[in-house]
């Protein structure tokens, strides 16, 4: 049975509480909220497979590719385009060393890259676009500062349900 795998970052549970202290502030809104232990940063999109341990394997080998680095959060915003948002994330600077990481995993994992710029985000809350005419607000441009050191990524497992995914840790592999 193929499974439904993709490579993330986890964030601290210093991190997990800043975001669902700022998500509190802001239940008005008819969305679906992350929650705090599904909070992540996708580097390597899902993908199917029937490999798992092959995968995991590879990953582990190639521990130690990048060195540790920090990553900094500005501002939330609806996303992924101002004209049709369907999520609330967190944006952050550009990082040489997520984007460095990233660039190596795909490789070793044989995944192609999107084709747009990698922008650093962390999805909040998702909801259906068509129930944006419905929202209190119309823009989300709030500012925070929000800071992540990164020592390790994820190989995760995503199960898509009607209320929302769930993910599994796999494997974790420091860097």
């Amino acid at each position: 049975m193929k499974r439904r795998i993709f490579v993330a970052v986890g964030i601290s549970e210093k991190l997990q509480s800043q975001i669902s202290a700022w998500q509190k502030n802001w239940q008005q809104l008819k969305v679906r909220w992350v929650k705090k232990e599904n909070l992540h940063i996708t580097l390597i999109q899902p993908w199917y497979t029937n490999n798992i341990s092959e995968i995991e394997g590879n990953l582990k080998l190639s521990k130690n590719l990048v060195e540790p680095f920090s990553l900094t959060f500005q501002q939330i915003t609806f996303g992924p385009s101002a004209n049709r948002p369907g999520l609330i994330w967190a944006e952050g600077e550009k990082s040489l060393g997520l984007e460095l990481l990233k660039n190596k995993l795909e490789k070793i994992l044989q995944q192609k890259g999107e084709k747009r710029d990698y922008t650093l985000h962390m999805t909040l809350a998702r909801f259906n676009p068509k129930d944006f005419s419905n929202f209190p607000i119309r823009t989300l441009n709030e500012k925070v500062n929000w800071e992540e050191k990164i020592d390790r990524f994820f190989l995760m497992e995503s199960h898509l349900k009607k209320s929302g995914a769930t993910y599994d840790r796999i494997a974790e592999i420091p860097l």
